[in-house]
């Protein structure tokens, strides 16, 4: 047991700087070159844009943590859209134009869901980007709550590796 401790303390004494410092610039680049290698980029953030020239405020609902569970009407159907169950949101009436870069966390999990002040229909415009990447790009008039109860909203569901149909 002394003969390896001493092996390996006589050898940590010969590293030099210059040698630890390429050890640890080898360790960083294989850790880039796995993604490289892979072909599979995990995202940094998410960049959201809102517009209207109709209204000035609207709100805005975003999680980083929410479950996707199937339609209680049509479990069995695959064309069925899922339904987001937000398990942790925010909610708040944000000044239009909006602009904001949500970093992602562990869970690579991101909802953003819009729409314009109660009673009142807007054209809105949102655009979403992942790191540099457009992944939303839609403008269209929202309606106020229906008879039905129904909002019509803008929803922007993204779960890195999965596809999210809504």
């Amino acid at each position: 047991m002394k003969f390896i401790e001493e092996f390996f303390g006589v050898m940590v004494l010969n590293v030099s700087h210059h040698s630890k410092t390429l050890i640890i610039g080898l360790i960083v680049l294989s850790l880039g070159a796995c993604e490289f290698l892979t072909g599979v980029h995990i995202p940094n953030q998410v960049s959201v844009e809102i517009g209207s020239s109709d209204v000035s405020n609207v709100t805005v609902i975003q999680s980083y943590h929410f479950l996707m569970i199937s339609d209680p009407e049509c479990p069995d159907d695959p064309s069925c859209p899922s339904i987001v169950y937000l398990v942790k949101s925010d909610t708040s009436s944000v000044a239009l134009p909006f602009e904001r870069t949500y970093p992602f966390t562990e869970r690579h999990q991101f909802f953003l869901e819009t729409y314009p002040p109660e009673g009142e229909e807007a054209t809105l415009t949102m655009r979403i980007m992942i790191d540099e990447e457009e992944w939303y790009n839609d403008f269209r008039k929202l309606l106020p709550v229906g008879e039905d109860g129904d909002q019509e909203t803008f929803q922007f569901v993204y779960q890195f590796g999965e596809t999210v149909n809504n």
